[in-house]
């Protein structure tokens, strides 16, 4: 348990990096400062590209490091500290021009999420490798997921946080809110460091290329099935999940910011306390009948939740969305959970094809394409503010035309659901299941037991 709780501490420090980010550039530089959102799309897009195409390099970097430490840890060290000491520097832009800001946020962008590859590949690798059942795995990385969420609870307060009137503005609120976050981070991030125990047999393996790993690693069939499904849905999601709170400031409460963004965190709130139920629903699931039967039963709520906001996003009873929110966190988190260690499955199936322990490049592949979603969403999240004609100062003025609130409801809706059941076809192709990763895991331990004979 000690080394359970002291990996899943990450957790709460790769939430607060990730989504830290994301949750405050709108409400700050276009909601506060009235800055372009399709130049803050790919301010935020560059440096997600940027970090994705450094995730492979880390990923055979950390797989071929050979330390007193061992594979993982110096990385994870440097990348956390590293990281703490860039977040507020994303808000000290020197002034609002839409270009200044754009150039501000995209290179300080680019440290901080190389900064956070190098803690979060090695992170993810870790996980992966800390045990080899195929239960027990379930169970080990489900608690990184519980202590995750702690950080979604008040996550999606940070735009209401940074109005504090004690800050003088927006700017000064995310600077602040940035250095306590830091701190969260860097007590959280250094933890797996510590108690966190790599595969020691690994050490000994043979190098291999970076170009070799990635060849072996995109021939595997079962990993390209989960990455496609959890590359669509994180695409789209990630792209409509960022209209939420211009739909809860206008099109519920007609531009009024305070009852909006309250409004969001009290929904982003319901959402993570669910999801505590969602991780142990699946959990439950996936180590009674498998965990690709757990994925699809989890989808399948958050399908229902997300169709259900066509009813349930009305501005005459804006907390009746809340049930549509319980709903998807019922779901939702449970799935990512699945993805997340059907990946570690996926490991076993590549040391039983090529006799290589290759955590940190399947991680990096994973992270690579997970980043990549991320960025085009950044990109298609603004674009699509533009391409509804939606506009902040006018909205904010109360001179929006009506009509595209209703679009940016109807966008908002359908564009999940879609989503949601392109990832469902796409993992009905998923081919390891209980069965076969147990017999996987029998070939593995006959080599372990005589390895002079398999050599």
């Amino acid at each position: 348990m000690k080394q359970k709780l002291g990996y899943a501490s990450g957790a709460l420090a790769d939430n607060l990096i990730m989504n830290g980010f994301s949750a405050l550039v709108l409400p700050v530089y276009n909601i506060g400062l009235f800055v372009n959102p399709v130049l803050l799309g790919w301010a935020m897009a560059i440096p997600r590209f940027f970090d994705a195409i450094t995730d492979p390099i880390m990923g055979n970097l950390s797989d071929n490091t050979r330390t007193r430490w061992g594979r993982r840890r110096p990385y994870i060290v440097a990348g956390i500290i590293a990281t703490v000491l860039l977040l507020p520097l994303l808000w000290m832009a020197p002034s609002s021009a839409d270009w200044t800001v754009f150039w501000w946020l995209t290179i300080f962008g680019v440290l901080y999420f190389l900064a956070y590859t190098v803690f979060i590949i090695p992170y993810q690798a870790l996980g992966f490798e800390m045990t080899s059942d195929y239960d027990e795995r379930t169970r080990l990385l489900a608690w990184p997921n519980y202590i995750g969420l702690t950080a979604s609870f008040f996550m999606p307060w940070l735009p209401r946080f940074i109005e504090f009137d004690g800050f003088g503005g927006v700017v000064s609120g995310a600077i602040w809110v940035s250095v306590a976050m830091g701190v969260i981070i860097l007590v959280s991030g250094l933890l797996p460091a510590i108690v966190g125990r790599e595969i020691a047999r690994a050490e000994d393996q043979q190098k291999i290329k970076l170009l070799d790993a990635i060849k072996l690693t995109l021939k595997n069939r079962a990993f390209l099935i989960v990455v496609s499904a959890n590359v669509v849905m994180l695409t789209g999601l990630a792209t409509f999940v960022n209209l939420s709170l211009y739909v809860n400031i206008f099109y519920i409460y007609g531009g009024d910011r305070d009852a909006g963004t309250a409004l969001a965190g009290i929904a982003g709130s319901t959402y993570a306390g669910f999801s505590y139920l969602s991780v142990l629903l699946g959990t439950t699931i996936a180590t009674r009948l498998g965990k690709k039967p757990a994925c699809f039963i989890l989808l399948s709520l958050t399908l229902l939740g997300v169709s259900s906001m066509w009813w349930t996003l009305r501005p005459e009873w804006p907390y009746l969305q809340l049930a549509s929110t319980a709903l998807v966190g019922f779901g939702l988190q449970g799935s990512w959970m699945m993805f997340f260690i059907m990946i570690g499955d996926v490991c076993e199936e590549d040391e039983r094809e090529n006799g290589l322990r290759r955590e940190g490049i399947f991680s990096a592949v994973g992270g690579f394409s997970r980043k990549m979603s991320v960025a085009v969403a950044s990109i298609l999240g603004g674009s699509m503010l533009s391409l509804i004609a939606f506009d902040a100062e006018a909205a904010a003025n109360g001179t929006l035309d009506p009509s595209v609130l209703d679009r940016l409801k109807t966008v908002f809706v359908l564009g999940q659901a879609s989503v949601v059941m392109l990832g469902m076809l796409l993992l009905y192709f998923y081919p390891i299941s209980r069965a076969r990763a147990e017999e996987t895991q029998r070939i593995l331990q006959q080599r372990r037991a005589a390895p002079s004979e398999e050599l």
